[in-house]
């Protein structure tokens, strides 16, 4: 009976439910692992300690050194859990991310919980929502709850939170980047990342990136939005590139008087947003290192899913803007989802 108490404490914290106030939560070597099957997640999860502490009182379980297991599954905002013989039903709230998960897998997570600090460890992550895929190694997590008595990792991380991982690596329709040393700063006012050797992976060609520094005001308000992220990153930004130092199957960069040109080395990238204006920076190598200006608008169509780039002024040296920066972006992005009409450029998110 113990044990099964234990279980059901644990998956009250998983789907994020606050009927006790928290004071410490540890949780040992907790996996999870879902796969969607039609419309419904189904998981199964196992940790070997776990120990809770609600105001002096002290619960704690383990089956000496062996696994305690459980299952769920969640279809239409239903949270349906068996644990042993003991069941256990809710239903979640619209904005809680497993509602769209695809799939989660976390290895061997270490997991603490106190009224002062949130922190978490584990040698492996990967997560799927939305056709996108973020996987970490060896990720660690450390989250300010400012008195938050919430167990919800994400609202708090994602309000006061630093995490580092050895690699993260994002996937989508979009975009496929690798990264290594990943650091990510998280306050109210601002999300921060810093990561070194990242490798791009698009239209057939890989791009090694030595350095990566991107800033953005922090638009999320409690869970993650995409909506809010861009909002915010569209208010005030910066992204700069450096280091290109390798690029496999260079692309051919299509002049519009129709001759081709290699487009040998990207020296550095940076980007400046501001109140939906951009402001983008570049020399590059083309026949000869040309410098490569583009200033214009840019506006997120959620409804569409797409940023739209409206190129306003452009100083490159006599060679086409919209050409340059088109091919730019296929350096980073997958060409499917790069559009251009007239001096407009439409990315697909």
């Amino acid at each position: 009976m113990t044990k099964n108490f234990i279980k059901i404490c644990l998956l009250l914290s998983l789907v994020g439910q606050t009927y006790a106030k928290r004071e410490i939560v540890k949780i040992s070597n907790l996996n999870i692992a879902t796969n969607k099957d039609g419309g419904t997640t189904l998981g199964k999860l196992s940790w070997t300690d776990f120990n809770v502490d609600f105001g002096g009182n002290i619960i704690s379980a383990n089956n000496q050194g062996e696994p305690l297991n459980g299952s769920f599954s969640i279809n239409d905002q239903k949270f349906n859990a068996k644990l042993s013989f003991a069941t256990y039903k809710t239903e979640l709230s619209v904005d809680n991310p497993l509602i769209t998960l695809d799939h989660l897998h976390l290895k061997d997570a270490q997991v603490n919980f106190d009224k002062d600090e949130m922190s978490f460890e584990t040698p492996s992550l990967k997560i799927g929502t939305n056709n996108t895929t973020v996987s970490a190694k060896s990720l660690k997590g450390s989250c300010d709850p400012k008195g938050d008595p919430s167990t919800d990792i994400d609202i708090v991380c994602l309000s006061n939170g630093d995490l580092k991982a050895q690699q993260a690596q994002l996937i989508n329709d979009t975009i496929n980047i690798l990264t290594n040393s990943f650091k990510a700063y998280i306050t109210p006012a601002t999300i921060a990342i810093d990561a070194s050797k990242n490798v791009f992976s698009s239209n057939g060609a890989d791009t090694l990136v030595a350095k990566l520094k991107a800033d953005c005001s922090n638009g999320i308000r409690t869970r993650f939005n995409i909506e809010d992220f861009i909002s915010g990153c569209l208010k005030e930004s910066h992204i700069a590139l450096d280091g290109f130092s390798q690029i496999k199957e260079v692309p051919k960069l299509q002049l519009e008087n129709k001759e081709l040109a290699n487009l040998q080395d990207i020296k550095y990238v940076k980007v400046d947003i501001n109140e939906n204006r951009f402001f983008l920076l570049s020399r590059i190598r083309v026949l000869f290192l040309v410098n490569l200006k583009v200033s214009g608008e840019i506006e997120h169509l959620p409804e569409d899913e797409i940023l739209k780039l409206k190129i306003s002024k452009a100083y490159i040296a006599g060679i086409p803007a919209k050409t340059l920066t088109l091919s730019i972006l296929q350096t980073f992005l997958e060409e499917d989802s790069i559009q251009i009409k007239g001096d407009t450029i439409y990315i697909a998110l």
